[in-house]
Protein backbone atom coordinates (compact mmCIF):
# COMPACT_ATOMS: atom_id res chain seq x y z
CA UNK A 1 0.00 0.00 0.00
CA UNK A 2 3.06 2.48 0.65
CA UNK A 3 4.39 1.96 -2.75
CA UNK A 4 0.52 3.47 -4.22
CA UNK A 5 0.73 5.90 -1.75
CA UNK A 6 4.70 7.09 -2.89
CA UNK A 7 3.02 7.34 -6.33
CA UNK A 8 -0.08 8.81 -5.63
CA UNK A 9 2.18 11.57 -4.09
CA UNK A 10 4.80 12.28 -7.07
CA UNK A 11 2.02 11.71 -9.61
CA UNK A 12 -0.20 14.34 -7.42
CA UNK A 13 2.44 16.76 -7.57
CA UNK A 14 2.97 16.08 -11.62
CA UNK A 15 -1.07 16.63 -11.88
CA UNK A 16 -0.62 20.05 -9.73
CA UNK A 17 2.25 21.24 -11.85
CA UNK A 18 0.62 20.10 -15.43
CA UNK A 19 -2.63 21.76 -14.22
CA UNK A 20 -1.53 25.60 -13.07
CA UNK A 21 1.63 25.50 -15.17
CA UNK A 22 0.77 23.37 -18.25
CA UNK A 23 3.90 21.59 -17.48
CA UNK A 24 5.15 18.47 -16.11
CA UNK A 25 8.50 18.69 -13.55
CA UNK A 26 10.51 16.18 -14.85
CA UNK A 27 12.83 16.43 -11.71
CA UNK A 28 10.08 14.96 -9.35
CA UNK A 29 8.86 11.66 -12.58
CA UNK A 30 12.88 11.08 -12.65
CA UNK A 31 12.35 10.60 -9.27
CA UNK A 32 9.80 8.38 -9.49
CA UNK A 33 11.14 6.49 -12.06
CA UNK A 34 14.38 6.00 -10.46
CA UNK A 35 13.18 5.23 -7.11
CA UNK A 36 10.58 2.58 -9.20
CA UNK A 37 13.67 1.08 -10.12
CA UNK A 38 15.59 0.87 -7.03
CA UNK A 39 12.22 -0.74 -5.31
CA UNK A 40 11.64 -3.03 -8.58
CA UNK A 41 15.68 -4.03 -7.68
CA UNK A 42 15.40 -4.64 -3.99
CA UNK A 43 12.34 -7.06 -4.78
CA UNK A 44 10.15 -4.52 -2.42
CA UNK A 45 7.29 -4.63 -5.36
CA UNK A 46 6.86 -8.57 -5.84
CA UNK A 47 9.20 -11.36 -7.13
CA UNK A 48 8.81 -9.67 -10.82
CA UNK A 49 10.67 -10.99 -13.92
CA UNK A 50 12.88 -8.33 -16.28
CA UNK A 51 10.48 -8.42 -18.16
CA UNK A 52 7.31 -7.39 -16.85
CA UNK A 53 9.66 -4.46 -15.62
CA UNK A 54 10.38 -3.59 -19.14
CA UNK A 55 6.88 -4.39 -20.92
CA UNK A 56 5.44 -1.77 -17.88
CA UNK A 57 7.16 0.97 -19.72
CA UNK A 58 4.79 0.54 -23.05
CA UNK A 59 1.92 2.94 -22.47
CA UNK A 60 4.59 5.80 -22.09
CA UNK A 61 6.60 4.67 -25.19
CA UNK A 62 3.56 4.75 -26.86
CA UNK A 63 2.80 8.16 -25.45
CA UNK A 64 6.48 9.29 -26.92
CA UNK A 65 5.48 7.90 -29.78
CA UNK A 66 2.17 9.71 -30.20
CA UNK A 67 3.97 12.81 -29.26
CA UNK A 68 6.62 12.71 -31.89
CA UNK A 69 4.10 11.57 -34.03
CA UNK A 70 1.79 14.75 -33.65
CA UNK A 71 4.33 17.36 -32.85
CA UNK A 72 4.30 17.54 -29.46
CA UNK A 73 0.40 17.91 -29.28
CA UNK A 74 0.69 15.02 -26.55
CA UNK A 75 3.43 16.70 -24.09
CA UNK A 76 6.35 14.09 -24.17
CA UNK A 77 6.11 14.43 -20.42
CA UNK A 78 2.76 12.57 -20.72
CA UNK A 79 4.73 9.65 -21.46
CA UNK A 80 7.20 10.30 -18.90
CA UNK A 81 4.45 10.08 -16.37
CA UNK A 82 3.42 6.67 -17.62
CA UNK A 83 6.68 5.28 -17.34
CA UNK A 84 6.78 6.11 -13.76
CA UNK A 85 3.43 4.97 -13.73
CA UNK A 86 3.86 1.74 -15.26
CA UNK A 87 7.06 0.81 -13.24
CA UNK A 88 5.40 1.78 -10.34
CA UNK A 89 2.03 -0.32 -10.88
CA UNK A 90 3.02 -2.67 -13.83
CA UNK A 91 1.42 -3.15 -17.45
CA UNK A 92 -1.69 -3.98 -16.39
CA UNK A 93 -2.79 -1.24 -13.95
CA UNK A 94 -1.01 1.40 -15.62
CA UNK A 95 -3.76 0.47 -19.33
CA UNK A 96 -6.39 0.33 -16.86
CA UNK A 97 -4.85 4.13 -15.23
CA UNK A 98 -4.42 5.32 -19.08
CA UNK A 99 -7.92 4.07 -19.61
CA UNK A 100 -9.87 5.82 -16.93
CA UNK A 101 -8.09 8.62 -17.37
CA UNK A 102 -8.37 9.01 -21.03
CA UNK A 103 -12.29 8.43 -20.29
CA UNK A 104 -12.59 11.16 -17.89
CA UNK A 105 -10.75 12.88 -19.75
CA UNK A 106 -12.82 13.11 -22.83
CA UNK A 107 -15.70 13.45 -20.83
CA UNK A 108 -14.62 16.75 -19.25
CA UNK A 109 -13.69 17.97 -22.68
CA UNK A 110 -16.94 17.23 -24.16
CA UNK A 111 -18.73 18.99 -21.29
CA UNK A 112 -15.96 21.84 -21.74
CA UNK A 113 -17.18 21.86 -25.60
CA UNK A 114 -21.23 21.32 -25.43
CA UNK A 115 -20.98 24.58 -22.41
CA UNK A 116 -18.90 26.55 -24.76
CA UNK A 117 -16.14 26.85 -22.54
CA UNK A 118 -13.16 25.39 -25.25
CA UNK A 119 -12.99 24.99 -29.05
CA UNK A 120 -10.90 21.81 -30.27
CA UNK A 121 -7.85 22.92 -30.49
CA UNK A 122 -7.44 23.75 -26.42
CA UNK A 123 -5.02 22.22 -24.95
CA UNK A 124 -6.38 19.86 -21.65
CA UNK A 125 -3.55 18.79 -18.98
CA UNK A 126 -3.16 14.98 -18.82
CA UNK A 127 -1.53 14.16 -15.80
CA UNK A 128 -4.85 15.55 -13.35
CA UNK A 129 -7.00 12.98 -15.13
CA UNK A 130 -4.38 9.97 -14.30
CA UNK A 131 -4.21 11.13 -10.82
CA UNK A 132 -8.11 10.33 -10.94
CA UNK A 133 -7.65 7.36 -12.72
CA UNK A 134 -5.47 6.27 -10.44
CA UNK A 135 -7.33 6.89 -7.71
CA UNK A 136 -10.15 4.79 -9.01
CA UNK A 137 -8.52 1.93 -10.17
CA UNK A 138 -6.78 1.96 -6.80
CA UNK A 139 -10.24 2.23 -4.82
CA UNK A 140 -11.69 -0.69 -7.18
Amino acid sequence: MWVEILLFILLGICAVCDGIRKEIPLVVVWIGIITALILRVQGAMGEEAWMSGLLSVIPGAAFWLLSYITGERVGYGDGWVLIMIGLFTGLQNCFLILLAGLAVESVAALILLVIGKATGDREIPFAPFLLLGMGVVICF
